[in-house]
């Protein structure tokens, strides 16, 4: 029934991914422990250099950073100093494979402030040199290589944001503004010595979407596209441009594959050939739900070049773990789903691929950034693997043929009617002044949400709003988005960010999992990990200062 939803649901929504087939793949995924990290660490980096998994920076227990640095040979973690610590700052494998640029992070304990050190780590002797600062003083941001060996930079956490640039050996240079704060934005080389960078703006405490794609040396250019799939970025120092890279760049191919999810929570994958922007077509959704619930996907893409597949990797409340395999070179393009056991102390961590193309996550958060993990996980996948369920049998496939004849025909002759009723939300705003229909509408969305509560609701759609107000549910997505500067999903998350926040100063002794729950989170890390997002600070971070 899932499978048949989300087929319907591709025939109606223009925005979808065209869809081809939905048999989806599902084999067991075996997930292996490495030796633990000898410091537990959150808002590192975790990379391959010289054959060797490395970890850098970030902080370890009590939000204190680290000025560290590990790396794994012979089944052993060796720690390495670093000459300043870099926790939510930036790292770049350079190309040469020689060496490591690492640079800023936050200024104090508790992720507080940002800094504008920078060294350079020498893998093939474990050692690092400080030798200089950025033009500006950063933490939460990216940076990538072109060909000629400069390095763009760009993000921030808090401040100001602006483009510049590294020259491959000592000095940092201003190249130009930003116009608007991006935390941790994709910054993606396009040939030519240019390069682009895009991700959410952050504004007035919150993460807005946003279409302008900046360019180091072209003007800036709008993609309609992000106004509705918002990049998935997770705050760390990996680098994106490396995990999402699919081209070549001995001929300047550059092409990418990005995490993106809609106002709808469905994630899906956006194709980047230069700077030219499209959805990923896939024989089926991305799937969101499996029987043990939902699917959260929170982490970056990670693309195999050698096996022509992008990692998606997600988790339920359960302690399982999942990863979407979509097989991008071939169109529409399959997707396979692994699902492990329950696991526990999985961390956040962004997973990094291995020479032999599995996956590890290692370190991270779960609860809060007082308490990172040291665990290691290894996540193996088999590309050439039998699979363990087959798609779909032939009676299914011809039992689901039947239902889409008698469904579909159906479901697009009520859309067409609800689309000639005046009773419509789209056919309001367009009979009527634009301004006082989405205010009488904001009116109504803000009722639902202010006097009957619906964001308490844990899986809330903007389909269950329209239905309740009786509009098209593309009228509530344009309403917020004009009125409110935002999308369906930051719109509700901010009443439950506020409920949750009266929680915490009302109910002493409430459990911050109860809280997330009781506020109309799906999940305790959706809880963590958006109210971090909105305040800069977990919800015992926050709760302390508020106490004192």
């Amino acid at each position: 029934m899932l499978k048949l939803l989300f087929l319907i649901a591709s025939v109606l929504s223009p925005t979808t991914p065209p869809l081809a087939d939905t048999a989806l793949r599902v084999e067991k995924m075996t997930v292996n422990r490495l030796p633990d990290l000898q410091v537990a660490r959150g808002g590192h980096s975790v990379f391959y250099v010289g054959g060797e998994l490395t970890v850098a920076g970030g902080h370890t227990a009590g939000f204190i950073p680290t000025p560290t640095i590990e790396y794994y040979v012979d089944g052993k973690w060796h720690l390495v100093p670093t000459v300043y610590p870099h926790d939510d700052g930036m790292t770049v494998v350079l190309n040469d494979g020689q060496r490591v640029l690492l640079a800023g992070g936050h200024e104090k304990n508790l992720g507080i402030g940002q800094t504008y050190e920078a060294e350079m780590y020498y893998p093939a002797t474990h050692t690092c040199e400080g030798f200089g600062c950025l033009d500006y003083k950063r933490a939460l941001f990216q940076g990538a290589e072109l060909t000629g060996g400069e390095v763009v930079i760009a993000g921030n956490h808090r401040g100001h944001d602006a483009i510049e640039v590294f020259d491959g050996h000592k000095a940092f240079r201003f190249a130009k503004e930003a116009g608007a704060l991006r935390n941790t934005p994709y910054v993606l080389p396009v040939g030519h010595g240019d390069a682009m960078v895009f991700g959410a703006v952050w504004r007035d405490g919150w993460f807005h979407p946003c279409d302008t794609v900046l360019r180091l040396r072209g003007t800036p250019f709008e993609v309609p596209l992000l106004r509705e799939w918002s990049p998935i970025v997770l705050i760390d120092g990996n680098s994106h441009f490396e995990a999402s890279f699919t081209g070549n760049r001995t001929t300047e191919d550059y092409r990418y594959l990005i995490a993106a999810q809609n106002i709808d929570g469905q994630v899906a994958l956006l194709h980047i050939r230069d700077t030219v922007f499209s959805l990923l077509p896939t024989t089926c959704p991305v799937p969101m739900r499996s029987e043990w619930g939902r699917i959260t996907y929170n982490r970056v893409a990670v693309a195999d070049r050698e096996a022509k597949r992008v990692y998606l990797v997600g988790n339920d409340t359960n302690g399982r773990i999942y990863v979407a395999a979509v097989e991008y070179s071939r169109q529409p393009s399959p997707v396979v789903l692994y699902v492990s056991e329950p696991l526990s102390g999985v961390g956040d961590a962004a997973p990094v691929l291995t020479p032999d193309g599995n996956l590890v996550i290692a370190g991270g958060i779960i609860d809060d950034n007082f308490s990172p993990m040291a665990s290691v996980w290894l996540l193996e996948l088999n590309p050439q693997g039998v699979p363990t369920t087959k798609p779909c049998g032939a009676k299914a496939l011809w039992w689901l043929i039947g239902i889409l004849m008698l469904v579909v025909p159906a479901a697009v002759l009520v859309a067409r009617r609800n689309r000639k009723t005046p009773q419509d939300g789209i056919a309001n705003a367009v009979e009527e002044p634009s301004g006082n229909a989405d205010d009488r509408l904001m009116g109504r969305i803000v009722g639902l949400m202010e006097k009957e509560h619906m964001y308490l609701k844990p899986e809330l759609k903007v389909s269950d709003v329209a239905e309740a107000l009786d509009v098209h549910r593309n009228a509530v997505s344009a309403c917020i988005n004009s009125q409110r500067g935002c999308t369906f999903s930051q719109f509700v998350n901010d009443y439950r960010l506020q409920h949750a926040k009266q929680l915490l100063l009302e109910v002493a002794d409430m459990k911050m999992s109860a809280v997330g729950m009781e506020s109309g989170f799906a999940n305790e890390r959706s809880f963590f990990r958006t109210f971090k997002s909105a305040t800069g600070m977990t919800p015992t971070e926050w709760k302390a200062l508020k106490d004192k």
